[in-house]
């Protein structure tokens, strides 16, 4: 079969198999096989029920219809099809190609009308059939099964047997003496053939029959199969021909061949060609398989190779990199070398390049030629010639210099460039900068003392903006109010004078470090801030833990749209739904064209002072996004600065908004803040102020909430901000919250959360983590590579709990307590005995019980009948002895159920022991006594029975079982049994078991039983010859057998049993000797009569013995 999945490309297909030997042996072995070939995989393996359950075979069918399968191989008898096809008849199962086994390929039961259609095409394995009639027969026109000679393919192998056997008999009878195969040369003999010697040759058997088939054994002696491959045709007159199509077949020499006619194979699909059945389509050069996780090795998913690698081969599992001067084809089959790219002469840019480069030389050239022409000219020679002509060669040999950048590198060009651009480009930069410097000088030393006035006269100082203004007034208003203010500055009118900062910060600060350090002329800052002010503030993110960033991206400052699309992109992929945005308005409208192209929603806005409340993002294409934007601004002041009446206010223009005042407000606060100052100096007592009057000095403390920190920074106050549109197109900026620090409450933070505006459908806070919150229960796992908001929940392993949310590690319960099952708290472990009330403690208690009534009444009767010759001649005294230990034995087993406490501990093992010694010690000195009585019997043996009388009996059994009760003795002092909490049988219970304290005495005390009860089987094993009528000493074997037998089952149970499990071996084998002692004793011996003269004599007369023997 695997040969012809593996013929036709089959690798996913489905197994049928009947419920018995047969078929579940097909269906071990072909897994096997089909696992070690490699050729496929099972898409599904079902078993056909042997009742035709109706119920399951609508199942098998739906699995199969379910399958992408399609192909199916059967192995099953012919009822089990007949019930299958009735049903894939019933549910219309088409399309399938059915691959039988050589139980049902030539079934003529199958190939009915009802059958055929669906069946039509099938391929299977057949018996190789021989043609062993003529074919002239008229009784070849009886259309019966039993009668069809068309088809003889179990008669077949009987065929090929009796030849086979033939062949061997006919090696055996060649056979020289001298020369054959066993052992010193000897051939079988035809008379006296043994099996083994006939199995010889036939192992050795080779041959041909007469219809070409080789017939020979292998190494294991299986026939070397050889069958035909079969495809069922059903012909237009309704017949069905079953053809041969092929064979398959194993030789010694070239193995196992499989030969198929195609063009014989009649395909029950439209298309009448082989169909295909693959759970997932070859992977193609440039593709490499991937495993589905889950599911079998022949499902998997072909992923392209990666940029750079290739695959060559169809199925490759891994993409191999190509060399280092090669890369990757468009279909990543093979690599190609990669193209080297330079800026060459023939390509447009470097044409362009090339010539503007020699344009700007003759440019500069011509000019050169100009101006030397010219030289002694007035305009020549006041333009300092002799640098106009150093420039003019600097910038021709600047122009040339860019030629070394055509062309291909070469090492030269690669170590002349830049060094040569270099020098010549600073001989250039340096002619201007000397000229100009020269210019200066001499305008300076053309006016005496205007060279300081000069500097306020430059184009920057021409700027100014109607905001610088609109700020201006602001620090005028806050100086008219203070003037105003009686108890501020009494007696102080405070002045003001504006000084231009030219609408650059750079300049303000200048000025107003300048002031502050009194070195107006010597203190001059040069440069600017440079960088991303924000990326450095977002380490304070992570020192609070609060939260992660998904993505960190920087504005351009130009309008870059491929930039501005690939950040969008970003935000677009993230799965963070708040973004923070600390950037210009510039920024934000560049940024949200690119988000309105998009169309990128869902996102909750967080809006840094910068463009908390400008108004050009307010607009109508902007707000659907940035609608419930929340943001953070500076404090808005109140100051009525206008009477509202003015006719200026209708004109809706930013710089003439008085409605948002924020800069101003700190404007405001900050004269204010100088104002108290000053007046705190003023108020100051000589002799008691803090140092040599520093304004700053004062400046820590002020009104209006006006303060600074150690730093001299102002504590800051911000409003929270939150941007709604609303129903007539306009937009609010509400005020729903603030934040601030103070001095003594640190940072605090208010908002009011009814107020805001979410902009999602369900108008509630927005939803941003990486990863959902570990329950208890769970501990976090860091995702490798990822932010450390981005973890995974891991259940708590068993005996550790986690009862916090986002705990980082699970904590191990107390030694008595395991985890809960849902591993969020501890709960006791529960703890375990063998107990009276649970029903194996019931069955063990009821069986020592109903052991000791036994004993009970056994003895009972027998003091009831003490005085009848029965009684009397089997020894009652030991025998009494014997009822009453046995009670004593099945009574200690009670000791083992229960909760273990000292007492029980100490005494079960001792009580038992002891016990049970006596019990076979009775035994022993009975059967002993037997012995001797028979041994006396015989010529000669009359002095034997003086050591067995009463006296002698009763010290055997006192003396052996004071040796037992010795060593429980010592065993108690030296290390005794105790109580004994036990946790590692199991981790969720506590085992409460009493433990032997002392190995070595606990294996002596067992060991001393053990010694008794194999003397007591070994005499009684001597006494197996006694007469027939006499069954003491065989009762006493058998019950030696089942102490032995019961010892034999317990020592393995005890030494494999955890728990408290070892003490229910301990306690059930101990009824199970008592059981074979009670009946041993409760043995109904012969009636018969006997008179007291019988009774052996204290002389030691065995007239007892005689008796026994006429018993």
């Amino acid at each position: 079969m695997i040969q012809i999945l593996k013929h036709f490309g089959w690798t996913w297909v489905g197994l049928l198999v009947s419920d018995d030997d047969y078929g579940l042996h097909v269906a071990r072995s072909f897994q096997s096989d089909l696992a070690q070939s490699g050729q496929g995989c099972l898409a599904y393996l079902e078993v056909l029920p042997w009742d035709g359950d109706l119920s399951e075979n609508r199942r098998i069918v739906h699995v199969i219809k379910e399958s992408t399968a399609r192909v199916l191989m059967v192995f099953a008898h012919e009822f089990h099809m007949i019930n299958l096809m009735e049903e894939v008849v019933r549910q219309k199962v088409t399309g399938l190609q059915w691959l039988a086994s050589e139980a049902w390929t030539a079934a003529a039961v199958l190939q009915t009308p009802d059958f055929m259609p669906y069946l039509n095409g099938t391929l299977g394995i057949a018996i190789r059939r021989a043609e062993a009639c003529t074919g002239d027969e008229n009784i070849q026109q009886v259309d019966a099964e039993f009668l069809d000679v068309s088809n003889l393919r179990p008669e077949y192998n009987i065929y090929k047997a009796v030849y086979a056997l033939a062949y061997a008999l006919d090696d055996m009878l060649q056979c020289e003496p001298g020369r054959g195969p066993f052992s010193g040369g000897s051939c079988a003999d035809i008379h006296k053939l043994e099996p083994w010697q006939f199995v010889h040759y036939l192992q050795h058997v080779n041959f041909t029959t007469t219809f070409g088939d080789q017939v020979s054994f292998d190494e294991n002696g299986d026939v070397l199969p050889i069958y035909d491959i079969v495809n069922w045709q059903w012909l237009p007159n309704g017949r069905t021909e079953v053809q041969n199509v092929g064979e398959v077949k194993r030789s010694p020499s070239r193995g196992e061949e499989l030969q198929i006619h195609e063009d014989k194979i009649f395909w029950n699909f439209e298309s009448n060609k082989p169909p295909q059945s693959v759970c997932s389509e070859s992977c193609p050069p440039g593709t490499r398989m991937s495993r589905k996780k889950g599911q079998p090795v022949c499902c998997f998913d072909c992923l392209p190779c990666s940029e750079g690698e290739i695959s060559n081969t169809t199925d490759s599992m891994e993409c191999t990199s190509c060399p280092e001067d090669f890369w990757s084809s468009p279909q990543r089959d093979h690599c190609v070398p990669k193209k080297t790219e330079f800026l060459s002469y023939h390509e447009p840019l470097g044409i362009c390049l090339t010539a503007a480069s020699l344009l700007g030389t003759v440019i500069s050239a011509v000019v050169l030629g100009i101006f030397i022409h010219h030289r002694s000219t007035p305009v020549v020679r006041a333009n300092n010639s002799e640098l106009s002509f150093l420039l003019l060669v600097s910038l021709k040999l600047c122009f040339l210099c860019s030629l070394l950048f055509i062309g291909r590198p070469r090492l030269w060009t690669c170590q002349l460039r830049h060094a040569a651009f270099g020098i010549s480009f600073v001989l250039c930069v340096s002619c201007i900068l000397v000229k100009t410097m020269v210019v200066l000088a001499v305008f300076r030393a053309s006016k005496p003392g205007g060279g300081a006035t000069l500097k306020w006269f430059g184009a920057v100082q021409q700027r100014g903006t109607v905001l610088g203004f609109r700020h201006a007034m602001t620090m005028a208003f806050a100086v008219q109010e203070i003037n105003k203010n009686p108890d501020l500055l009494p007696n102080l009118t405070l002045g003001y004078r504006l000084y231009d900062n030219c609408g650059a910060l750079v300049v303000g600060f200048s000025g107003a470090l300048a002031l502050a350090s009194g070195q107006e002329e010597a203190f001059a800052l040069q440069g600017g801030c440079a960088g991303s002010p924000p990326v450095l503030g977002i380490s304070d993110l992570a020192q609070s833990g609060q939260g992660c960033l998904a993505y960190l991206e920087v504005l351009p400052w130009e309008n870059d749209l491929s930039e501005n699309r690939r950040i969008v992109h970003v935000i677009k992929e993230s799965t963070a739904r708040v973004l923070m945005v600390f950037a210009h308005e510039s920024h934000m409208i560049n940024l949200m064209e690119e988000v309105v192209r998009q169309k990128v929603t869902g996102l909750q806005w967080l809006a840094s002072e910068a463009w908390t409340g400008t108004t050009f993002l307010q607009t109508p294409d902007f707000m659907p996004y940035l609608n419930g934007t929340l943001g953070i601004a500076i404090r808005r002041g109140s100051a009525e600065a206008c009477t509202g009446d003015e006719n200026i206010q209708q004109v809706d223009a930013e710089f003439l908004d008085v409605s948002n005042l924020r800069p101003e407000y700190n404007i405001y606060k900050a004269v204010y803040a100088l104002a108290h100052a000053l007046d705190d100096m003023l108020q100051c007592e000589p002799g008691r102020g803090p140092f040599s009057g520093q304004l700053r000095g004062y400046s820590q403390t002020g009104a209006l909430a006006v303060s600074f920190d150690e730093n001299g920074d102002v504590l800051p106050i911000y409003d929270i901000v939150n941007c709604s549109g609303l129903p007539n197109g306009r937009t609010e900026v509400q005020n729903v919250g603030e934040v601030k620090r103070s001095p003594s409450r640190g940072e605090e933070l208010q908002i009011h959360e009814d107020k805001i505006f979410w902009n999602f459908e369900s108008n509630k806070l927005p939803h941003s983590v990486c990863s959902e919150s570990c329950p208890p229960g769970t501990r976090m796992s860091r995702k490798k590579g990822q932010p450390v908001c981005c973890f995974d929940c891991l259940l708590c392993s068993e005996g550790k709990i986690s009862n916090t949310t986002d705990s980082m590690e699970c904590t191990s319960c107390p030694e008595d307590f395991w985890s809960s099952p849902q591993r969020d708290h501890c709960v006791p472990k529960k703890t375990e005995f063998l107990s009276y009330h649970e029903p194996l403690g019931i069955c063990l208690t009821a069986a020592s019980l109903l052991g000791t009534v036994i004993s009970a009444v056994v003895l009972g009767i027998f003091i009831h009948h003490r005085s009848t010759p029965v009684v009397r001649a089997n020894n009652s005294e030991l025998s009494f002895l014997l009822l009453v230990s046995l009670k004593l034995c099945f009574l200690c087993s009670l000791l083992f159920i229960g909760r273990p406490r000292l007492w029980t501990c100490q005494l079960r093992h001792a009580a038992f022991g002891i016990s049970f010694v006596l019990c076979v010690s009775c035994i022993l000195v009975k059967t002993m006594v037997v012995l001797a009585v028979f041994r006396a019997s015989k010529p000669g043996g009359g002095d034997i029975l003086k050591w067995f009388g009463a006296v002698q009996q009763r010290g055997t059994v006192l003396g052996l079982t004071s040796i037992q009760a010795a060593i429980c003795f010592a065993w108690l002092l030296s290390s005794s049994p105790k109580p004994h909490k036990n946790i590692q049988y199991h981790k969720d219970k506590i085992v409460f078991e009493c433990v032997v304290g002392s190995t070595v005495g606990f294996a002596v005390l067992l060991s001393y039983i053990g010694l008794l009860a194999i003397l007591s089987f070994l005499l009684a094993f001597l006494a197996r010859n006694l007469p027939d009528n006499f069954n003491e000493a065989k009762l006493i074997t058998f019950s030696m057998l089942i102490f032995c037998a019961v010892w034999v089952a317990f020592v393995p149970a005890y030494i494999n049993s955890p728990g408290t499990a070892p003490d229910v071996p301990k306690k059930s084998h101990e009824p199970g000797r008592e059981e074979g002692e009670t009946g041993r004793r409760v043995r109904i011996p012969e009636t018969r009569t006997r008179s007291p003269a019988d009774l052996p004599s204290a002389t030691g007369n065995p007239p007892l013995a005689q008796e026994l023997e006429q018993q």
